[in-house]
């Protein structure tokens, strides 16, 4: 169980146990409920507080999003921004009133299984939609049947979602359903139902049985026939998804319209003292035509910019949709309840929509909204902006039925603890290390693997990011710095491509111009445009911050051959503040501005051996955390040996190792980091072949030990000769493995080499 989980579980079980107190029928609006829910459980606010406090996300908005469950489960009732607990509900809390993580997890299968059917869920609404008119009534276990559902979880749906015709579902006697568990009112309630809608039977009913005319009940066999097949994948045509916006105004004293004409009037204008004959409707054409004509002491970047938000209001928006505004750190939200048409105000002509504000008296704070939401609405150059992303998002705080899953119902990723079997494939005694890294991760989501050549830093980094995301590998990017590698490289930045050009046509306008001789038109016909590309740091930004429950991990190998002020830019600020947002060098954020999610992990590897490169400045420094894997100390210092143990392979190569890098801490006691890795060592070629270790001791060691000692006048053969060294440690000569220790260490060293 998560922390996330069962703080959620707590705030949950606190709501259902207020609600379940009140009379029958009464129900509280969520800022009462939220209220309640802390007196019940006073330190729930402050434990969420403590156990995620670079969150913006508070466990009162979480508990919003809680309630999507409730209401899918059938739990929950929400009608004019007021929660009720239905009968089904009532049973659950009884059921569950002191485990408030098994009632959530009962919650969560609820929902999964309406989620899962949710297409019979709607087939069963369009089926009872048709039943008022005809004045007819349905078995609840018959539509249950016919659309493929269990009878018991669809009964409490229709209990919370209330579709049309929801009470026409009745039992087969044609009573309310006595497993709904009702108070009186809601039996009185559903009696006024069926009494307009001209099926009730007052001969057969009673003060707790509500029945209806038998004579009306729809049979089985023509039931089939009001069960549509399968429902529209997209919306009907006329009938556009919901979309939201961000729109902003100020008057002529420069004060936000929201206090004033918005608020009055029940409006949102946007202002176009220049834009004479446009409608609504237009297209994008004919609004570019107009603004181009009256705009055009402006810039061509700035009159696209004012063309595409004329076009916004006039036609894309429309009634239904949700608006948002801001003054200052205060939150409004409303409704769009009319067409765009031209008017005059005090500060000129405007274009404008009337507007249901919901929320005048209660402005809401970004802790009532999902933090992605924190970056636009900071924005104060922002007139005219599509939210559409946050379309669910902002219906739950509208207390709506939202059609898609909202952004921020999702628990934030939280790092898996380390594993021994993760420390088997490094071939690490235990786990204390890598603990170690995951709580640093925890801490802050930067973290440098750093030490001599050798020691597996690369390796542990890609093991430890595969750990980290549950084994999905397209959540782990890798890429290289280098002297040459750039803000453009890393980032985002400008790329060229080749695009054709159409050819000239002949002066007789009959075809296209012919080539010169000995030039094709693929030379002459081509041209340059230049793209803005995103690079892999932006591109594994944008997948986690849509999918906030995983974790995403970027590798960069040797991170300090690159020159980092260059390549970070304007991300150097948002390593260190993950929950701020900055304007994108080139513009690409639109208004929205950018940050580094939380569940973007960076680890980096660095060379520490490696003099030709600068060292990291102070202000890199201090944004990330740092690891040592070094060959004189754990978990690397016994690496070599247990891996040659677990193969059946003699440990001649781990007792040369040590010997070897002692020999290179007498020759310079002035700098640690000059000591070699048993990475080099760790392939099976070197143990399998009688010249293996005579290879790499020649090839790859001593030309790396020549590096070390250039300018020393120190013969390197004889220093740290593998003869020498086997002398000293009275090693003999290396045989060939038998054909039996083949067998048995060549498959194993093999896939531990995979």
């Amino acid at each position: 169980m998560t922390v996330a989980f069962e703080l959620n579980a707590r705030a949950v079980h606190g709501a259902m146990q207020v609600l379940a107190k009140l009379a029958a029928g009464h129900g509280l609006p969520f800022r009462e409920v939220w209220e309640r829910v802390q007196e019940l459980d006073p330190s729930l606010k402050a434990d969420w507080a403590e156990a995620f406090p670079d969150l913006s996300t508070t466990v009162r908005t979480k508990l919003r999003y809680e309630s999507i469950n409730l209401g899918k489960a059938g739990w929950l009732r929400k009608t004019g921004r007021t929660w009720r607990l239905t009968g089904p509900g009532r049973q659950a809390f009884t059921a569950y009133e002191g485990d408030p993580a098994a009632l959530l997890n009962r919650a969560y299968e609820r929902y999964g299984y309406w989620s899962a059917e949710r297409a019979a869920f709607d087939r069963a609404a369009e089926a009872l939609e048709t039943l008022p008119d005809a004045n007819q009534w349905v078995g609840l276990a018959d539509l249950a049947r016919v659309v493929g559902l269990e009878e018991e979880p669809l009964g409490a749906w229709l209990q919370s979602g209330r579709p049309t015709g929801w009470h026409l579902a009745l039992g087969a006697d044609g009573e309310v359903p006595d497993q709904l568990v009702l108070t009186d009112a809601e039996y009185d309630e559903w009696r006024t139902l069926l009494e307009e809608s001209r099926v009730y039977d007052p001969n057969a009913s009673g003060a707790r049985a509500v029945r209806a005319l038998l004579a009306r009940r729809v049979q089985a066999a023509e039931l089939q026939d009001l069960v549509p097949e399968e429902l529209p994948a997209a919306a009907p045509e006329g009938k556009p998804r919901r979309r939201a916006w961000l729109i902003r105004g100020t008057d002529a004293r420069g004060t936000t319209l929201i206090r004033s004409l918005w608020r009055e009037k029940g409006v949102c204008t946007l202002s176009a003292d220049r834009l004479p004959g446009l409608n609504e409707g237009d297209r994008p054409e004919r609004v570019r035509e107009v603004v181009d004509l009256y705009y055009s002491d402006l810039s061509q970047s700035r009159r696209t910019e004012t063309a595409t938000v004329f076009h916004a209001f006039l036609s894309r928006m429309g009634e239904g949709d949700i608006v948002v505004t801001t003054d200052g750190d205060q939150i409004y939200l409303g409704e769009v309840r009319g067409p765009a048409v031209s008017t005059v105000t005090g500060d000129g002509a405007v274009l404008q929509r009337l507007v249901e504000w919901s929320n005048l008296d209660s402005p809401l704070t970004m802790d009532d909204l999902p933090e992605a939401l924190a970056g636009p609405l900071g924005n104060p150059n922002t007139g005219l902006l599509e939210l559409s992303e946050f379309t669910s998002d902002l219906e739950v705080v509208l207390d709506e039925d939202p059609e898609q899953t909202p952004t921020g119902s999702v628990d934030a990723a939280e790092l898996p603890d380390a594993t021994q079997e993760l420390a088997d494939e490094l071939t690490m005694r235990d786990t204390e290390w890598l603990q170690d890294c995951v709580e640093l991760l925890r801490d802050r989501p930067q973290l440098i693997l750093h030490g001599p050549p050798g020691t597996g830093k690369t390796f542990a980094a890609l093991a430890l990011a595969r750990h980290l995301t549950a084994g999905r590998s397209a959540n782990v990017q890798l890429v290289q710095f280098h002297p040459a590698y750039s803000y453009e490289d890393f980032f985002e930045g400008f790329r060229p491509r080749a695009v054709p050009i159409a050819p000239e046509k002949t002066k007789g306008g009959s075809g296209p111009k012919t080539a010169p001789a000995g030039k094709d038109l693929s030379d002459a016909g081509s041209g340059i445009v230049f793209d803005l590309v995103p690079g892999p740091l932006k591109t594994l930004a944008e997948e986690a911050d849509k999918n906030p429950g995983e974790t995403y991990v970027l590798v960069i190998d040797e991170i300090n051959r690159g020159h980092l002020a260059k390549i970070f830019g304007e991300l150097y600020f948002l390593l260190e503040y993950r929950r701020e947002f900055v304007h994108l060098l080139y513009g690409s954020d639109k208004g929205r501005r950018f940050r580094l999610p939380r569940n973007l992990v960076i680890l980096g590897t660095m060379n520490t051996t490696d003099r030709t490169i600068a060292l990291m400045d102070a202000a890199m420094r201090r944004r990330f955390s740092f690891m040592e894997l070094h060959p004189a100390r754990g978990p690397v210092a016994t690496v070599l040996a247990d891996w040659l143990g677990k193969r059946k392979f003699t440990k001649d190569a781990a007792r040369l190792l040590d010997a070897l890098n002692e020999r290179i801490e007498r020759a310079r006691l002035d700098d640690r980091d000059f000591r070699i890795g048993p990475s080099y060592f760790m392939r099976p070629a070197v143990h399998t072949h009688p010249k293996g270790l005579d290879r790499v001791w020649r090839h790859q060691i001593l030309p790396l030990l020549k590096e070390l000692h250039w300018g020393d006048d120190v013969d390197v053969e004889s220093e740290y000769g593998l003869e020498g060294l086997r002398e000293e440690l009275g090693l003999g000569a290396p045989t060939a493995p038998s054909e039996e220790e083949l067998t048995e260490s060549v498959p194993a060293a093999r896939g531990a080499a995979e």
